[in-house]
């Protein structure tokens, strides 16, 4: 029996991967992929395929006969990989070159910066050393403002001295007694003016001598100012805040730094007792119409103004001075390093 035209056999073929090969019965799946095998005609394969060329000539593209249609499938062999085997696809540069070496005019500041060991002292230190210059202009500043309430207190005295045996003009009294206000008004500034620098102060100390201590601020920050600003209130508060911190640093806590320390507050706590009492003489004196009791209660302010003032001028640069900001915890250099061999 002869051998059955090529033409006429069948074909399994797989519709995933294109695979053909010569029918087998009993053959359900693509030895590949595993997909279902069609089985169709030969012809219909190597019609849409065309002839094979001879070895060494090109290929010849089939051209479509004007007029006739073939009913058999567009089917043909395609080998492809599979998904897993493909390669991944080469990215283009843009113009297909190298690229040319960058070059600077200067070093780049987008890098990391050469910081020195202690860059993380600085702000810390800057912000005492500066709050601690502020407090002591401000209480330059009170001082001054002081010491020229005392004066026009004394003159405001001096004109009720006078107009107790002899009338005094309406124009002095009244310019006296605007002075007078204008200067208590003045004072009251300026003391919140130095409540002020002396809470910021309180609170930059205290950052760098537990910062330097290795520790962080226990107290938060509406406590200490609540502590440092509010009047007769920051006579204890700003005595415990300040002896607080002088314990935790080891160059202040010594009984010497801290005797000093009880001596600045037992006088502010004095100052603070001579001016209740020239406020409350100065309301007693306004109520009673007596010139004596006005004259008593013009003392007590004239007492009061310099009092503060000659308080202002001690107590700020020795407090100051005691937590001085160049010298506290600072780092011990070493200058002689072992190595061991």
């Amino acid at each position: 029996m002869s051998s059955p035209n090529p033409a006429q056999q069948l074909v399994d073929l797989c519709r995933n991967c294109r695979i053909q090969a010569p029918h087998r019965d009993g053959r359900r799946r693509c030895p590949r992929c595993q997909g279902v095998l069609v089985v169709v005609p030969a012809e219909m394969v190597m019609e849409v395929a065309g002839p094979r060329p001879a070895p060494g000539q090109p290929a010849v593209p089939q051209q479509r006969v004007a007029g006739r249609r073939s009913n058999a499938p567009k089917v043909r062999w395609v080998a492809q990989r599979p998904p897993e085997a493909r390669p991944a696809p080469r990215r283009r540069s843009g113009d297909g070159g190298r690229a040319p070496t960058p070059r600077y005019a200067t070093i780049p500041q987008w890098g990391l910066q050469d910081l020195p060991a202690s860059w993380s002292e600085v702000p810390a230190r800057v912000r005492a050393h500066d709050e601690s210059a502020h407090f002591e202009v401000a209480g330059r500043i009170a001082t001054a403002v002081m010491v020229v309430s005392a004066v026009l207190h004394l003159l405001r005295y001096a004109v009720t001295v006078i107009g107790r045996d002899r009338l005094i003009p309406g124009w002095l009294d009244n310019i006296t007694t605007w002075l007078v206000f204008l200067a208590g008004a003045a004072a009251v500034v300026a003391m919140g003016y130095v409540f002020v620098h002396f809470a910021q102060w309180v609170i930059a100390m205290r950052a760098l001598v537990y910062r330097d201590a290795g520790g962080l601020e226990p107290r938060r920050s509406w406590v200490l100012w609540l502590c440092s600003v509010v009047p007769l209130a920051n006579v204890v508060g700003g005595a415990f805040l300040v002896r607080e911190a002088a314990l935790v640093d080891a160059r202040t806590n010594n009984p010497r730094t801290l005797a000093s320390l009880r001596k600045i507050w037992v006088a502010w706590a004095l100052v603070n007792v001579v001016a209740i009492v020239a406020i409350v003489t100065r309301w007693a004196g306004g109520r009673s119409g007596s010139l004596q009791t006005q004259a008593d209660s013009l003392v007590w302010a004239i007492v009061s103004a310099l009092v503060s003032a000659a308080f202002a001028w001690w107590m700020i640069p020795r407090l100051v001075r005691i937590f001085d900001p160049t010298t506290i915890a600072a780092p011990v250099r070493i200058r002689r390093r072992w190595v061991n061999a």
